[in-house]
Parts: C-alpha cells; structure tokens; sequence
C-alpha cells in the first residue's frame, strides 16, 4: 500500500509491503531509491478515465520516459520477482525495462487485445 494512497507499489514515496514467508508475516517499506528509480513529484501519477488511462500506457509501451513509465518498472519488477522470474526487484525491473524498449511488451498487449476482442477469444476467456 503506497503512502499516497495507492492499493499498489508507488514511485512517490514509501510503500508498505507486508510479506508472508514460512508461515510469518513480515512488513516492511520500499521506496523507490531502494531499487534504483527516482522519486516521482505527488500528484504525477494522476490518471484519469478510460481513454486518458490507454493513452498513458501507450506513451508508456512507446517508450516515452517519466513517472507512469517509472511505476509501470516497479510493480513489473515486483511481480517477475514474486513470480520468481527475476532473483530481485531490481533484476525484475531491468527485464521489464528490456521488454519495453525492445517492443516485446507492446506486441504482448497487442496480442491479447486481438485474443480478447475476437469471437473464438472471447469465447476461450470464459471457458
């Protein structure tokens, strides 16, 4: 839960990160410094309707640089980590980063579009 009020990871400040390992809980705080990124200005997260929302993640696929972009890192380089795809945040974030500017996450949100918006993937979503 991010100090700014934010039911994710953020990029403004602290988040609070409760983990539960073997059985105990451990919580603990995460800021963005920890993993190498910059702490983005209040406010800048801001997103708005739908439309506004697919725009900010376009700008982000496209590799446009900033603090939607810093955010999208830290919660992709969070979950690879969890997932156990990356052995850190910090190594989440670079996959992440690669996937981005190689194209590669854009051409997986334009795949899953065309499965979601087509009869047969609409059809297997519900399946």
């Amino acid at each position: 839960h991010g100090a700014d009020g934010i039911d994710e990871l953020t990029t403004t400040g602290y988040t609070k990160i409760s983990e539960c390992r073997d059985g105990t809980v451990n919580t603990f705080y995460l800021h963005p410094a920890d993993v190498g990124l910059p702490k983005a200005p209040s406010g800048s997260l801001q997103g708005g309707d739908a439309q506004e929302n697919a725009r900010i993640i376009e700008r982000v696929l496209a590799g446009t640089r900033g603090a939607a972009r810093d955010v999208v890192l830290l919660n992709a380089g969070a979950a690879l980590f969890i997932a156990g795809a990356a052995t850190s945040v910090e190594e989440g974030i670079r996959q992440a980063e690669k996937a981005i500017d190689s194209g590669d996450a854009r051409r997986t949100l334009d795949r899953m579009i065309a499965i979601s918006t087509t009869d047969d993937g609409a059809a297997g979503a519900g399946a």
